[in-house]
This record gives C-alpha cells, sequence and structure tokens, in this order.
C-alpha cells in the first residue's frame, strides 16, 4: 500500500473556500495532517476483502420505533412571517430558480 501524497497548504486553503470556512494560517499545517491521516485511513480500508459481504444499504436492523403522526400546535401564519426577509401573497417569497424567459 503506498501511504497517500501529503496534503499541501494549498490544498486546505482551496477545501476551506469549497467548504465556506476561514482557516486561520496557523491552523493550516495541523488539518493538512489530520485530513492525512483521514486519507491513510481510508487506503488502509480499501485493503479489507469484502468479496463475502453483502452489499446494504444501512446498518440499522429491524425497524426504527416512530412517534405518531399527530399534529402539534404551529404558529400562527403572523407569528411566521414576521421575520421573513420577503414576503409573497401571503407567504415567504424566495428567489426563482427556473429562467422563464
Amino acid at each position: 500500500m503506498n501511504p497517500p501524497a501529503p496534503i499541501t497548504a494549498d490544498e486546505i486553503r482551496r477545501l476551506a473556500q469549497l467548504a465556506h470556512l476561514e482557516v486561520a494560517n496557523e491552523d493550516i499545517a495541523p488539518l493538512a495532517r489530520e485530513i492525512g491521516a483521514v486519507l491513510a485511513y481510508v487506503e488502509q480500508l480499501k485493503e479489507v476483502d469484502v468479496t463475502d459481504v453483502p452489499p446494504t444499504a444501512h446498518v440499522q436492523k429491524g425497524r426504527v420505533p416512530l412517534r405518531p403522526d399527530e399534529p402539534e400546535p404551529s404558529l400562527s401564519r403572523e407569528d411566521a412571517l414576521r421575520e421573513a426577509p420577503r414576503v409573497s401573497m401571503e407567504g415567504f417569497a424566495v428567489p426563482g430558480f427556473v429562467d422563464e424567459g
């Protein structure tokens, strides 16, 4: 098994940018070591023989107990819309995402 290449400071900065995180310069080296350790562990997991292990969709056995599906008291329309940045037709106004032109 070849260990993964060390994570560079530039890669840490790029990951932080993609995740919209602010990372202080003094935190870059420790983050690089930690992420490198995670990647090394993933490489180690690749060596596990899983040929006779059936695929699973989840690891939970049995059913999860659910709470009764009963309505609970909710906010009034006025209370719900009070802090909304924009209201339209007595509901939340959200930006469109489909170009109608």
